[in-house]
């Protein structure tokens, strides 16, 4: 008698189950008569909830789209100064090969969807030839333009290059702030590189490698 009892309350919590789900009915008894009533009405209600998740990204040179797998390739820049031009103001331009665009430009692209968004530089100090020898970050230009082609969604215009920090210490630059509308952030450009060649240095190469403070971190930080 007992399983027998068990099995009847299993069945009826089986039947019971579609009961504690969220869809929702509704039945109504519509007044008969030989002339049509008033109009009668039965409803149902569903709820939707859609989740967007909090979104920040940086992209400086070789990149993926936003929420692809991150990119760890690091782009560099490569400059030769021609043996007349030592020290003389000469502009000198990067490899024809450097960076996603060539020729020292690489693409900038900041989105965010929680507000403004804050872009800043920072080295570790001036670029050494690890014997010594140094040459300031003020003698490293980055300019600011339009990519040839935008993105739709996006501002495709000069994104202000965050200053260098050209103490002897290094450390964070002067920040560029990006203000968002509707709390959406979305820039791109295009920023190109080039060697001022306004001081004469000692023969070597200079950075190159984080040990002698090659390296250039950008950072974006939501405010």
């Amino acid at each position: 008698m007992m399983k027998r009892l068990s099995a009847i309350a299993i069945a009826t919590a089986a039947l019971a189950a579609p009961m504690l789900s969220h869809a929702e009915s509704t039945t109504t008894t519509p007044a008969q008569g030989p002339t049509p009533g008033p109009a009668s009405t039965a409803t149902a209600h569903v709820d939707v909830t859609v989740t967007v998740p909090a979104v920040l990204y940086l992209r400086v040179g070789t990149g993926n789209a936003i929420g692809a797998a991150n990119n760890a390739t690091v782009d560099g820049m490569t400059f030769t100064v021609p043996a007349a031009n030592l020290g003389d103001s000469t502009v000198v331009n990067a490899a024809a090969g450097n960076g996603d665009l060539g020729s020292g430009a690489v693409t900038v692209r900041v989105y965010s969807n929680l507000g403004d968004v804050s872009l800043n530089s920072s080295v570790a100090g001036p670029l050494s030839d690890g014997a010594g020898d140094t040459i300031s970050w003020n003698q490293i230009s980055v300019v600011g333009a339009a990519l040839a082609s935008g993105t739709t969604g996006f501002t495709n215009a000069a994104i202000t290059h965050p200053a260098f920090n050209t103490t002897a210490g290094g450390g964070s630059g002067t920040a560029t702030t990006l203000t968002a509308t509707s709390k959406l952030a979305r820039f791109e450009g295009k920023w190109t590189y080039s060697y001022a060649n306004g001081v004469v240095v000692p023969a070597g190469t200079y950075g190159s490698t984080v040990a002698n403070h090659g390296r250039i971190t950008y950072t974006a930080t939501q405010l």
